[in-house]
């Protein structure tokens, strides 16, 4: 009897030994991913005026395109003199999510889903149209990319979702109309977000942005409230996913690529300046 008692009681330190080295060693690899992948390159703090940045374009030379979430206004901050050199009216005040740039016209995403095209964005008289979602229900769009290689921009949602997949919309350029049905669904049972250590749930993942490498094609998403870098190869799967760091990455909400492929991620001014990060990834 004794013997049975002492196996039972042994068993049972086994069991939770296993699965607090379990959680543990997920824990580290988490830690790990935080630390090492992700280096911070160079740093710009934004004026007052772009605290509440929530998606940037680069432009080339230097010029990156940033919307916020107060203003209908597009505005050009230059890296090298660390200014806001422009600044175009398109709208009026709206909480505006995402902006992105297709030759000399910029497409702004409004959370409720409408997008403007402010075509000439950067001339003397820019017009702008606008183009309603046909989704229906109280949704929240905070992800807005250009997929040339399908003549389309690619829209995530940042809270609403099906239970085990995160979807991405699309709206044809060429037409101009929605795709009502996800074109990319990413899994929440992938293995890749297996280092999360989390339950399968919606809030596995919220976007704050969606933007694709521009030489390789992969599709870059971001999240701000548990900061994290996705990325997807061409066809939506998940390929890699790198934990950024709370401290360095407070609210992440824009991202965006150099010329030469150079990774640009934008916070929102919490507790401190708002920012933008020029970083480089580790595998």
């Amino acid at each position: 009897m004794q013997k049975a008692a002492f196996l039972i009681v042994l068993g049972v330190l086994t069991v939770v030994g296993f699965l607090i080295f379990g959680v543990d060693s997920k824990s580290n690899t988490a830690r790990a991913l935080e630390s090492d992948s992700v280096k911070i390159e160079k740093k710009w703090e934004l004026p007052e005026i772009l605290r509440e940045v929530s998606g940037i374009a680069y432009m080339g030379n230097n010029k990156i395109a940033c919307v916020q979430d107060e203003d209908g206004i597009i505005f050009i901050f230059n890296l090298a003199t660390t200014s806001i050199e422009k600044e175009i009216e398109f709208a009026g005040p709206g909480d505006y999510e995402g902006i992105s740039l297709v030759g000399g016209t910029a497409y702004v995403l409004r959370s409720d889903g409408t997008i403007f095209e402010v075509t000439n964005f950067n001339e003397a008289a820019p017009q702008t149209s606008k183009y309603e979602t046909p989704l229906k229900g109280k949704l929240n769009f905070e992800g807005l990319g250009y997929d040339e290689n399908n003549n389309r921009l690619l829209i995530a949602l940042k809270e609403k979702s099906g239970d085990d997949f995160k979807p991405v919309y699309a709206f044809e350029l060429e037409n101009k109309i929605w795709v009502t049905e996800p074109v990319i669904k990413i899994k929440f049972n992938d293995p890749v977000f297996g280092i999360l250590n989390q339950k399968i749930s919606r809030k596995m993942l919220r976007p704050s942005e969606i933007t694709l490498h521009p030489s390789t094609g992969k599709i870059f998403v971001l999240e701000g409230l548990g900061p994290k870098l996705l990325i997807l190869d061409q066809s939506g799967k998940p390929e890699e996913i790198h934990i950024l760091n709370s401290k360095q990455f407070p609210q992440a909400e824009g991202l965006t690529f150099g010329d030469s492929g150079e990774i640009y991620i934008s916070n929102e001014g919490s507790g401190q300046a708002a920012n933008i990060l020029e970083i480089s990834l580790n595998k």
